[in-house]
Parts: structure tokens; sequence; C-alpha cells
């Protein structure tokens, strides 16, 4: 018997009513998860790896995404502290329910959570799980399409504070309704799990998806959030809304955004002077940014070499300083202090939250020069006590962030190698 819990035991377990027996027996099958403060219900298969052979889940429920879901909940509780008011929150494809309801068991000052998926067996699992915890009041629950969840009259009249979009593959489907369905300066978190067209590796899928070229460099973890982030912009310009990224961070398995969207021509504008293109010299790694109204590529000021290019992309700042200090704050005063991957994530992401734009790879600049690379750590001591700001990058292990021009670099790669060479 398949392990779903049918509306009519549903009801009778929400409303406290003695269930009979055969939905007893439902239940004992469900087994037990618990993540971050919330207790799932979940059915066995649910939780096997997506490798196995099995028959597809009632539910699905993503074990692998736990970081993923921490980081959103110290994002939450962070904007609780910085609101007024007690937020409203949305996951448009809530799966199990996991995300929103750890949202509100965990986001402090969250007053109601929307929780929407298509699949009807999911939205049972939604309701029963916010019965176990006991969220039921706070919980509003929904079997729609998310965009037609987002542009619903009543949802959009009421707006919300946070909007979660977190699909399998790409959330460009989905970007203008969660925009419309945001109050005045709310907030978009947006994963994408299609990181191969977004890193370059399929270019026409990228074009398609996202009307920008992808370009694959080194730093294309951070070429593919820019891409992410252009996209949004762009859709939030076409209804007089500005972006102002938040948060960023990235595993091998996706990428994730977090902005802010205000209203207005005015906020619309200046998102229009933050999108542009990246040109990128492959053989010198001079990179830099143009305004949507200089044609991108041309030759490299640097070596003369060819330029290739990607875009259109967002050309601002992905981090906002003062956001990324008081997340890393939240999570030394928080209930997830003990988890040290985290921990790890969020102070690499404040550390570099006032970098300069791309970063370099040890291993990309030592093969440029034909040389071994030096410890990174060796390279950002360096730049550092010749005057320019360097920090390392979560976006990569080997990965710094500088405002050194490429000769400097060039310059500390041979004094922290101990080799010597002609300066690019």
């Amino acid at each position: 018997m398949r392990a779903i819990i049918r509306e009519k035991e549903l009801e009778a377990f929400q409303v406290r009513r003695k269930p009979d027996p055969e939905c007893r027996e439902i239940l004992k099958k469900l087994i037990e998860v618990k993540e971050g403060l919330v207790c799932l219900k979940l059915p066995p298969q649910a939780l096997k790896p997506l490798g196995e052979r099995r028959p597809k889940p009632p539910v699905f429920y993503n074990p692998e995404a736990i970081l993923n879901r921490d980081v959103a909940v110290l994002a939450v509780r962070t904007l609780s502290k910085m609101s007024s008011r007690s937020l409203r929150v949305c996951d448009a494809l809530a799966g199990c329910g996991v995300r929103g309801l750890r949202f509100l068991a965990e986001g402090l000052n969250v007053g109601e959570a929307v929780l929407n998926d298509l699949n009807p067996d999911a939205v049972r699992f939604i309701r029963l799980n916010a019965e176990v915890n006991g969220l039921s009041r706070k919980v509003r629950v929904y079997n729609l399409d998310a965009r037609i969840l987002l542009l619903k009259r009543e949802v959009r009249l009421q707006g919300f504070d946070f909007v979660d979009v977190d699909p399998f593959g790409s959330p460009a489907p989905f970007v203008q309704s969660a925009v419309l369905s945001l109050k005045p300066g709310g907030v978009l978190a947006a994963t994408a799990t299609d990181t191969a067209p977004l890193s370059g590796t399929y270019p026409k899928v990228c074009l398609r998806r996202y009307w920008a070229k992808p370009l694959k460099t080194e730093y294309y973890p951070e070429v593919a959030v820019r891409i992410l982030l252009g996209f949004i912009a762009r859709n939030c310009m076409t209804v007089d809304r500005g972006l102002k990224p938040i948060l960023v961070h990235r595993t091998t398995q996706y990428i994730r955004v977090y902005a802010r969207v205000d209203r207005g021509v005015k906020a619309a504008e200046e998102s229009l002077n933050k999108v542009g293109y990246l040109n990128h010299c492959f053989k010198c790694l001079h990179r830099f940014f143009v305004s949507l109204d200089t044609s991108p590529g041309g030759v490299c000021p640097h070596c003369g070499g060819k330029l290739d290019w990607a875009g259109p992309l967002w050309i601002g700042r992905i981090f906002d300083e003062d956001f990324c200090h008081r997340l890393r704050e939240e999570y030394r005063t928080s209930h997830l202090s003990d988890k040290r991957a985290l921990g790890r994530l969020i102070e690499a992401i404040d550390d570099e939250s006032e970098g300069a734009a791309t970063y370099y790879v040890t291993d990309k600049v030592s093969s440029i020069l034909r040389m071994s690379p030096p410890a990174k750590n060796a390279v950002i001591k360096a730049l550092k006590e010749m005057g320019y700001t360097a920090t390392p990058t979560h976006f990569d292990g080997k990965g710094f962030r500088t405002d050194a021009p490429m000769k400097d670099i060039t310059m500390v790669f041979r004094r922290t190698s101990g080799s010597s060479g002609p300066i690019l």
C-alpha cells in the first residue's frame, strides 16, 4: 500500500477524531525525520537515494539541501530582526513543506507562511506536518501552479515579505510572478540547479532560458550567479521595480541568490545601470565590466589579446555588506551555531562581501604564468601588504578576490612561489 494520507484520513487526524484502524496503519508506516526545530512525517521511499531503483515517492524531501534551507532560515531570522512587523513568507514550490515550516518554527517573527505545491500528495503531507508541529494556524496551503498562486488577486493584495523559489532546474519561469507578489522592499530567494547551462556547458540553453550568453571562465560560478541576477533584474525593470542583491552562495549542485525588490521607476533605472556585459581575456586573465550601451568584446587593453564576453548580466555588487555581517552574527547566536559547515560558509561569505567583483584561482593564474601555484593565503597576505584588498572566496577553495591589477598579481605570484620570469 502506498504510504500516503488520503484526504478523509488527514481530516480525521487534523480535527483529532479517533482515526479508523486503516488510518492508524498508514500513519505507522510513516517515518520521522527531524530537521532544525521541525519534525516531519514522511513515507520511507522519500529518503532513499535518487539513484536507487524505486517507485516514485508521493512527496519529495531532499536531505542534501539542508545547508540551503539552513541559510534560508538564517536569512529569514535576520530579516525578522530588521523588520518592525511580522513577516509574511511564501514557499511557492514547497514539496513536503519543510522549508516553510522551518521559517515558522525558527524564523523569530514570521506571522504567516503560504506553502504551495502542484502535487496533491505533497499538499496532504504539508497539512499533516503543519499539524504535527503545531503550526496549522499560521499556515495557508495551496495546491496550484506556483505562477498562478503568486498572481492570485488575494495573494498580491496582501503581498509577501519573502518569497522562496526552489525548483528542480531553472527558476526562470517563476521569477516575474514572484517579483509581482512581493511587498515593497520584499526579498526574493531563488535557487538554480541548472548550473551546466549557466556555466557555459550548454550555451544555447542559457540563451533560451535567461537571454544571456554564458562564458566558461575559471570563475564561472560567479558568472552564473550574475546571469541569474541579471535575468531577475530585467524582469523587475519591465514592471518598474529595482533589484538589490543582498546574499549569494553556491555549491556544486546549485547557485542561490537573495535580492531585495524595490518599487518605482527610480529603482528600476538604478538597476538598469547595473546590468551590462563581462569582458574576459583568456590570454592574460584580465576582466572588466561594461554597460549595456557598450558593445562587448574587442581587444584586451592589457595584453592585446582577443576579448570574449558574457551577458547581459548583473555588474553591480552581489553582496550587501551590512546584511552579511548581520547574518554572521545571527549564526553565532542562533540554535544553528553548532553546524560547522554552515558556520564556515557564513563566515566565508561575510569575509568576501567587501571584496572585488569576480575572483582569481591560483591554479589558473599559475598555469598562465607556467609555474607552480603558490599558497593562496601567501598571495592574499602579499597583496594586502601592497595596499590592495584581498579576500578568499567561498565560490572556490583556491580562489581569491582582489582589486589589484594583473601586473601586480603576477609580481606577487612570482615572489611567493620563488619563481622568476617576465611580468605579463
